[in-house]
């Protein structure tokens, strides 16, 4: 028999994958197709959480042993490649929480859907189903390169920064050039610099006469 699983992101629940898995894999099998259907390189830490059915963690189960104690959850751990999915169910819809790169925090719940007669000729574990299209693993710009759209969009968000950036400098030096005039008026000055107040001499500064 087969265990049918649906594998969705926490955060992105339109992407959906249904894994065909059978009792006697482990959760390494279970990680690398999972890994393999998402299409992640299946080279950060990862751990797999036996849930409830509220979706709380209850025992973690550790792709590699990291040798580091959680003090919020005493229990011992398990390694993927020791723990077989038959010995971790006791629910017809029994839940795992899937966490993989523990910087990114991607999360993945998985539930059984039913329990099914395998088929001889397929090979298992695979993907029953998938639906939506899986995030970059890595968002980061020095991991990733730009398909020629995204090159396309992001040189039009930068020629359009650009002349943003253009007028406002125009902009400024004209309320510059404003603010000058203004000034250069309530000074009493002319266009030359010069006074044009009867009451100031022709350096700007007040006659004083000897009295």
């Amino acid at each position: 028999m087969i265990y049918r699983f649906k594998v969705w992101f926490e955060d992105l629940e339109d992407v959906i994958r249904w894994i065909d898995i059978k009792p006697s894999h482990s959760f390494l099998d279970f990680h690398n197709v999972i890994q393999d259907s998402i299409g992640f390189d299946k080279k950060e830490p990862t751990s797999f959480y036996i849930s409830d059915d509220k979706w709380r963690k209850l025992f973690e189960i550790c792709l590699d042993d990291m040798g580091i104690s959680d003090s919020d959850n005493p229990e011992p751990k398990a390694l993927m490649k020791d723990a077989k999915l038959r010995d971790y169910i006791n629910d017809p819809h029994q839940r795992f929480i899937y966490i993989t790169d523990f910087l990114a925090m991607w999360t993945l719940n998985c539930e059984l859907q039913m329990i099914a007669e395998d088929a001889p000729k397929k090979e298992y574990p695979l993907v029953f189903r998938s639906e939506g299209k899986s995030p970059r693993q890595r968002e980061d710009s020095r991991f990733k390169m730009l398909d020629d759209n995204e090159f396309d969009a992001l040189a039009a968000k930068i020629l359009a920064a650009k002349a943003g950036k253009n007028i406002m400098e125009g902009a400024e030096e004209e309320l510059l050039d404003e603010a000058d005039e203004d000034d250069e008026d309530d000074l009493g000055l002319n266009e030359y610099g010069d006074s044009t107040d009867e009451d100031f001499g022709m350096d700007g500064f007040s006659e004083v006469s000897d009295q």
